[in-house]
């Protein structure tokens, strides 16, 4: 019983961690990213097999795994220049079921691209499978 009572209180600790975030961004929704609007063309993949191993590529399925556990989706443009994308909607996944279709392949992306310390971020406001040229 002592166990038990141990690991609920554990797991209400864990929650209560867990939505001070929440209540501390709640001032922030709806705001607008600051930035420059951009379309760049690039391939789509995830975060961690792209940054972990660059040269080797990864499978649409072992991305769209790792974007479902929680990577986001990174943009590597032609000239090499990696992009974090993100929503431009407040606590609204940017990943659907026709963009993880486009993983491993050519996008062309629409939003606000915004620069801080190093990390550079687009807000996607369009995603579309690339022309072929």
């Amino acid at each position: 019983m002592k166990r038990f009572v141990e690991r609920c209180i554990t797991v209400m600790l864990i929650f209560a961690w867990l939505a001070i975030p929440a209540f501390a961004d709640s001032d922030r929704k709806g705001e607008p990213a600051k930035g420059k609007e951009v379309t760049i063309t690039g391939q789509v993949t995830c975060t961690f097999c792209k940054l972990s191993n660059p040269n080797k590529p990864c499978s649409p399925g072992c991305c769209e795994r790792c974007i479902k556990a929680g990577d986001p989706p990174l943009l590597t443009a032609k000239d090499s220049t990696q992009y974090i994308l993100l929503t431009g909607e407040h606590e609204v996944p940017l990943m659907t079921p026709e963009r993880y279709a486009m993983l491993g392949g050519m996008v062309t992306v629409t939003g606000i691209l915004v620069k801080g310390k190093g990390v550079q971020v687009i807000y996607v406001d369009k995603m579309e499978k690339a022309a072929k040229k």
